[in-house]
C-alpha cells in the first residue's frame, strides 16, 4: 500500500478510536459527577491521559475541561478533532476505505454540534460512542483482512493502548482502592464485561487483574498489547525492527505480572507500556508514512 494511503488510513483508525475513549473518559469522570465538585486535579489529569496540553493559566475546572476535550476543534485531543480527522483521512484514502464508513464519517461530521449544555453531555457522550461503534462495525463487518484492515485496526490498538496505560499510571486511579478501580473499569469500557465474570462485586486484585492481563477483553491492556504487535509484525516489521523488538520486550514483561501481583504493577505497567507504544506511533509517522513514495 502507498505510504499516503497507510498513514491515512492507520490515521482514521486512530481517530475513531479516540472519540469512543475519550466519550467515555468525559463521562465517567465528569458528565456524571456533581456538578458542584470542582476539583483542577482532575481537569489536569484527564488532559494528560488523552494527551492535551494545559498551558499556563489554562481553566481546569471541570466544566472547561469538559468543553475543552469535547468541542474545542483547537485541540488536537479532542473529541471534534479526533472526528475532523477521521472523516478528512477518509476522504483522502477513498480509494481504499468503503463507501458506507465515508458516509458514516461523514454524517458523524456533519451532525456534531458546537456547543452543549452541561446537563446534555451524557447523552452527547453517548452519542459519540455509538458513532464510533458503527463506524468500527462498518470495517470489521465488511472489510477483507488485509492491509487496509491491518492499519486500520493498528490505530485503533496503539490509540486505545497508549490512552488505557496513561490512565492506569495517571493520579485518576487510586489502586487501593476499589471503588477506584471500579471507576477505572466504566472509564475504558470494560465495567459490563468485567462484572458479568465477577458477580460478586469489584475487588482491586481482580480488577487491576482484569484490565492488565485477561486476554479475552479487548480492553485490557495485554490484549491491546498484543493484536498492536501483530499487526505491527505484519506490516512494518523489516522498517521498524528496533522498535518492534523494544514492544514485544515491553508486552513480555507485561505478562510477567501476574493476577496477585498486578494492583502493585499497575502504574509501572501502564508507564511503560504507554511509552511504547507513544515510541511506535512516532517511529510510524517519522520513517514509514513520510517515507517517500517509490518512483512509478
Amino acid at each position: 500500500m502507498l505510504n499516503r494511503l497507510a498513514r491515512s488510513v492507520h490515521s482514521v483508525g486512530g481517530a475513531v478510536e479516540r472519540t469512543d475513549v475519550v466519550a467515555r473518559l468525559l463521562d465517567v469522570h465528569l458528565a456524571r459527577r456533581d456538578p458542584a465538585t470542582d476539583d483542577p486535579a482532575l481537569g489536569a489529569d484527564l488532559r494528560r491521559v488523552v494527551g492535551a496540553t494545559a498551558p499556563e493559566g489554562t481553566d481546569l475546572s471541570p466544566a472547561a475541561t469538559l468543553d475543552a476535550l469535547a468541542l474545542d476543534r483547537h485541540e488536537p485531543a479532542s473529541i471534534a478533532a479526533a472526528v475532523a480527522v477521521a472523516r478528512d483521512d477518509a476522504r483522502r484514502a477513498r480509494d481504499v476505505v468503503s463507501t458506507e464508513l465515508w458516509d458514516c464519517l461523514n454524517t458523524t461530521r456533519s451532525r456534531l454540534p458546537r456547543k452543549i449544555m452541561v446537563d446534555r453531555a451524557h447523552e452527547f457522550l453517548g452519542w459519540v460512542r455509538e458513532r464510533s461503534a458503527l463506524a468500527v462495525g462498518v470495517v470489521d463487518g465488511d472489510a477483507s483482512r488485509d492491509e487496509v484492515w491491518e492499519f486500520f485496526t493498528l490505530g485503533r490498538s496503539l490509540t486505545r493502548l497508549t490512552v488505557t496505560a496513561r490512565m492506569l499510571a495517571s493520579d485518576l486511579l487510586d489502586p487501593a482502592s476499589a471503588s477506584s478501580w471500579s471507576t477505572a473499569l466504566r472509564a475504558c469500557g470494560a465495567g459490563e464485561a468485567f462484572h458479568r465474570e465477577h458477580r460478586h462485586g469489584t475487588t482491586s486484585a481482580e480488577a487491576a487483574a482484569f484490565l492488565l492481563l485477561d486476554e479475552h477483553s479487548p480492553r485490557s491492556l495485554l490484549f491491546l498489547a498484543r493484536r498492536s504487535e501483530e499487526c505491527l509484525g505484519d506490516l512494518v516489521g523489516v522498517h521498524l525492527a528496533a522498535e518492534v523488538r523494544a514492544f514485544g520486550a515491553a508486552r513480555a514483561e507485561l505478562e510477567t505480572v501476574t493476577p496477585e501481583t498486578a494492583v502493585d504493577a499497575a502504574r509501572s505497567a501502564g508507564e511503560r507500556l504507554a511509552r511504547a507504544a507513544e515510541t511506535i506511533t512516532a517511529a510510524l509517522d517519522e520513517r514509514v508514512f513520510a517515507a517517500p513514495e517509490p518512483a512509478r
